[in-house]
C-alpha cells in the first residue's frame, strides 16, 4: 500500500500554491499517494490519517499566515493525544526576503517538529524574484526527499 502524503497550504497570491503543487509532483514520482489541500479545506482528521504532512504558508512579518496559524492552534487536541508524533513532515514558504522566510519556517518547524514530535525535514524558502524554473526544481526535489523518507518507514 502506497504511503499517503498530505500537503496543506495557504496561498494569498498563488506562489505558495504553485510550490505545493510542485512538491506534490516530486513526491508522486516516487510512488507516494499525494493529496494537496488548501488549509481552509483541511480537517484535523486529514492530518491524523496522513502518513506524512507538509505544510506551507506565505511569510507575513516573519511569521505564518493566520489561516495556517488557525489550524496549528486547533491541532492542540491532536498534540494532547500525540496523534502526529513520529510522522514525516516538511514545510515551505514564499517570502519577500530569505531572513523573513527562514523565520516563518522556524515557526512551522517548532509547531510540527518540536511540539507535535514529527520528523521534520528542513524546510524550503522561495524568495520574491527567484527564477521560477529553479523554484519548481527545488520544490520537486523537496517532494522527492519527503517521499524517500516516507518510503523508508515500516
Amino acid at each position: 500500500m502506497a504511503k499517503r502524503l498530505l500537503i496543506v497550504y495557504y496561498s494569498g497570491t498563488g506562489n505558495t500554491e504553485r510550490m505545493a503543487e510542485e512538491i506534490g509532483r516530486g513526491a508522486r514520482r516516487l510512488g507516494v499517494e499525494v493529496e494537496v489541500k488548501r488549509v481552509e479545506e483541511c480537517s484535523l482528521e486529514d492530518l491524523v490519517e496522513a502518513d506524512g504532512i507538509v505544510v506551507g504558508s506565505p511569510t507575513y512579518f516573519s511569521n505564518v499566515a493566520w489561516q495556517m496559524k488557525k489550524i496549528i492552534d486547533e491541532s492542540v487536541v491532536l498534540y494532547r493525544k500525540r496523534q502526529l508524533k513520529g510522522k514525516v513532515g516538511g514545510c515551505f514558504t514564499s517570502s519577500g526576503t530569505r531572513r523573513d522566510g527562514e523565520n516563518c519556517l522556524k515557526m512551522l518547524e517548532i509547531a510540527f517538529g518540536f511540539h507535535h514530535g514529527m520528523r521534520m525535514l528542513p524546510g524550503i524558502v522561495r524568495v520574491s524574484g527567484d527564477d521560477e524554473k529553479k523554484v519548481s526544481e527545488m520544490c520537486q526535489q523537496y517532494g522527492a526527499e519527503i517521499a524517500k523518507q516516507l518510503s523508508n518507514e515500516p
